[in-house]
């Protein structure tokens, strides 16, 4: 359904990075709290946000324990993660085991 009236050109550049994956920095950290919103405080401290790629968003793991338990619930995951960034849309998360720290 598109909007009537027009759309400043900012925000169609900016939703256009925004799906290929392309945001700013800062749309990372907003992804990041969003992330630890949803799958909950314990859960995301084993977990790290990647890239949001051609819809995909990757997350790496601690262990294969979170790992299943979170592929268990992706489908819910990704439902709740478009509720509440409408600006992004997620159609799928890959998940992978790897080093966690922040830098």
């Amino acid at each position: 359904m598109r909007k009537k009236g027009p759309v400043p050109i900012g925000n169609i550049v900016a939703d256009i990075l925004t799906k290929r994956g392309l945001g700013r920095p800062q749309a990372t950290i907003e992804l990041e709290t969003i992330w630890s919103e949803v799958v909950g405080p314990s859960i995301a401290q084993m977990t790290r946000c990647g890239q949001l790629r051609r819809q995909q968003l990757s997350v790496t793991v601690t262990n294969s324990t979170t790992m299943q338990e979170l592929s268990f619930r992706k489908q819910e995951i990704t439902e709740q993660l478009n509720k509440k960034l409408p600006s992004y849309v997620i159609k799928d998360i890959r998940f992978r085991i790897g080093n966690v720290q922040r830098p």
